[in-house]
């Protein structure tokens, strides 16, 4: 029997993107942001720093305006995000014979969990995409399965029913928190932190990005 090349006859319908993008060089730009971010948190009586709740269970995190502090290594992080979102875009859009625009609208935070604390199933409503930036790992327990690991939930309701686990298709997707590793997704889609347990902080900085297109001549 001829071999079937499956390849030339398989599509992708209704993909779920899903960027990785692990920045090189960020020792000294996590260091900064790291200091910054833990001396916030000692400091809550300042404007804007106290501890906001959103989806953390235990933790600390930084009121919803970070992306217009004006520290240096906030600017870096915006150019990273601004970097990773319009390289998006450029993937995304479909020629329509002009030249077309986008402007960025983002909104960031900042996240320190220590042992105990987690976060639960959650989406970001009223954005285009969602996205994390990975600042710091902390010392998890190595024994401890998914131990601080964010997940990534299929939003399809039956993806559940597949009988072939371990496939490309599988409807839980973890990601290891590597320091410089910045990631975005679309903003409906359900995600997790399983629990720290371990020494030292794991920080993040979550961020939302909405997306405006420019309109010729205005």
């Amino acid at each position: 029997m001829q071999k079937l090349d499956i390849s030339r006859s398989l599509s992708s319908l209704f993909p779920t993107l899903l960027v990785v993008h692990d920045w090189p060089g960020s020792e000294s730009l996590n260091g900064q942001l790291a200091e910054l971010l833990l001396a916030r948190e000692r400091s809550p009586g300042a404007l804007g720093n106290a501890g906001a709740h959103r989806s953390n269970a235990g933790g600390w995190q930084s009121a919803g305006n970070l992306i217009a502090w004006p520290d240096a290594p906030v600017k870096e992080l915006k150019r990273r995000i601004e970097t990773i979102a319009f390289g998006l875009i450029d993937q995304i859009i479909r020629d329509t014979g002009r030249q077309r625009q986008f402007r960025l609208l983002i909104d960031a935070w900042g996240n320190i969990n220590r042992n105990g604390d987690y976060n639960v199933v959650h989406t970001h409503p009223n954005c285009m995409w969602s996205g994390v930036y990975y600042v710091t790992k902390g010392n998890p327990d190595s024994a401890i399965p998914q131990n601080g690991l964010l997940e990534l939930l299929d939003p399809r309701e039956a993806a559940n029913y597949l009988q072939i686990r371990n496939t490309v298709l599988d409807g839980r997707e973890f990601i290891d928190n590597v320091p410089g590793r910045m990631l975005l997704w679309p903003s409906w889609m359900k995600h997790m932190v399983h629990p720290y347990t371990g020494e030292g902080e794991r920080i993040s900085i979550a961020y939302n990005v909405n997306v405006v297109e420019e309109t010729p001549g205005i």
